[in-house]
C-alpha cells in the first residue's frame, strides 16, 4: 500500500491567535489554531456573528497583525513579505458594500492593477489584458461605463471580484461575498469563485452564513466554535456531527438529511403520510411546519392521490374524510380543526 503523498499547503497558520491591539494591550477574540489550506482549495469560513471569522480573514491577508503566532503564504510569514509583493499575491473583499463612489466601473477595476503600475501608473498590455479578463470571467462588460452607485448588490459585488481578479493573486480572500444578495445571485457569485478554484488555479478563502451553499460548493470547511476550529470536508463534519455545535441553545439545528436548517418544533399530533416520494417529502415538510410528527402507525392519516391528473390530498381519521387540492387548505384546516 503506497503512503499518502505530502502536499505543502499555500497558507498554514501556526498557533494564531487573533484579535486588536488596543491602546497597548494585545485583545484576543480567536484563538490559537493551527491550519493549512492547499492550492486551488476553495475554502469556506462559518460560525457565529461576533466569533472573529472577519478578524481571522484579515489577518491571513495581512491586513491587521495577529496576536500570537504566525501565517504563512507559500511557506513565507506574512509579517516578512513586503507590501508591494503581499498586494501581488492576497487579494481581499471586504464585506463592507461599495457606496458614495462617483466613479465608473471600469475605473474601479483597474484600480486593481495598482500592485503593478502604481496608484498614478500608466496601465501596460499586460495589465489591459488581466483587466479584460477579469471582466470576462465575472460577465461585466455591460457595467463598465455604469456609476458605481448604480448598481445593484449582486452586481456590486461582480465588480470587487473583477477588482481582486484584475489584482492577479495566488490567493482571494472574500468576507461574506454574498452578505445583501438574493438567493440566486448568492449562488451565482460562488459558482464564479468555484469555477475561478478548478479552472484559474486560484485559492479561495470565504467566510459565509449560508452553510447549505458551501457545503455544496466548498472543499473544506473552517467551522469556528467558541473553543476551536474544526476542519476538514462538508462530509467529513457531517459523519463527525460537527454542526451540531453551531446550534447549541439555539433555536434552530441543520438537518444533516436535507442539509438545511430548521427550527425546532414542538410536535402537537402524530400523523401519517402515504404516498408519491417528492409529494411525500413536501407534505411532511408543511405537516412538521404546523407541529405535526410523522408516525406510520398513527389513524390520522394523509393519502397523496391525484384529482384530474393534478395533485390531493386525502385526509382521514375516526371521524374525518377530507380531500383538499393545496396544502396550504390542509395545514389551515388541521391547524383549525384538529
Amino acid at each position: 500500500m503506497k503512503s499518502q503523498q505530502h502536499i505543502a499547503p499555500s497558507i498554514e497558520l501556526n498557533d494564531l491567535s487573533v484579535g486588536y491591539h488596543k491602546t497597548g494591550n494585545k485583545i484576543s477574540v480567536f484563538g490559537p489554531v493551527n491550519a493549512i489550506i492547499s492550492d486551488y482549495e476553495m475554502v469556506g469560513v462559518i460560525g457565529r456573528n461576533g466569533i472573529g471569522k472577519s478578524t481571522l480573514l484579515r489577518t491571513i491577508a495581512g491586513l491587521q497583525p495577529s496576536i500570537k503566532g504566525d501565517v504563512k503564504l507559500n511557506g513565507i510569514s506574512v509579517n516578512k513579505i513586503g507590501l508591494k509583493e503581499l498586494a501581488r499575491t492576497v487579494s481581499y473583499v471586504s464585506t463592507e458594500p461599495v457606496h458614495g463612489f462617483q466613479i465608473r466601473v471600469n475605473e474601479l477595476i483597474e484600480l486593481g492593477r495598482f500592485p503593478y503600475s502604481g496608484w498614478l501608473g500608466r496601465l501596460e498590455e499586460t495589465d489591459r489584458t488581466a483587466i479584460g479578463a477579469a471582466i470576462e470571467l465575472t460577465g461585466i462588460a455591460h457595467l463598465l461605463h455604469k456609476s458605481v452607485n448604480e448598481l445593484s448588490d449582486g452586481e456590486r459585488q461582480k465588480v470587487m471580484i473583477a477588482r481582486a481578479l484584475a489584482q492577479d493573486t495566488q490567493f482571494i480572500i472574500l468576507d461574506e461575498p454574498t452578505a445583501f444578495l438574493d438567493l440566486p445571485a448568492r449562488y451565482e457569485i460562488l459558482q464564479i469563485l468555484n469555477n475561478l478554484s478548478i479552472n484559474n488555479r486560484k485559492t479561495i478563502l470565504f467566510s459565509t452564513h449560508d452553510l447549505s451553499i458551501a457545503m455544496d460548493i466548498a472543499d473544506k470547511l473552517w467551522l469556528m466554535t467558541g473553543e476551536e476550529m474544526f476542519q476538514g470536508a462538508p462530509e467529513d463534519l457531517l459523519i463527525n456531527k460537527v454542526f451540531r455545535k453551531l446550534f447549541l441553545n439555539s433555536p434552530a439545528e441543520f438537518d444533516t438529511g436535507t442539509l438545511q436548517f430548521r427550527f425546532l418544533r414542538e410536535y402537537k399530533r402524530n400523523i401519517s403520510i402515504r404516498g408519491e416520494k417528492k409529494l411525500r417529502s413536501l407534505t411532511i415538510k408543511a405537516m412538521e411546519r404546523i407541529g405535526y410528527r410523522m408516525d406510520e402507525d398513527s389513524v390520522l392519516n394523509i393519502e397523496l392521490t391525484e384529482v384530474e391528473q393534478k395533485p390531493a390530498w386525502h385526509l382521514t381519521d375516526v371521524n374525518t374524510d377530507m380531500k383538499f387540492s393545496s396544502l396550504y387548505d390542509l395545514a389551515t384546516y388541521l391547524k383549525k380543526h384538529l
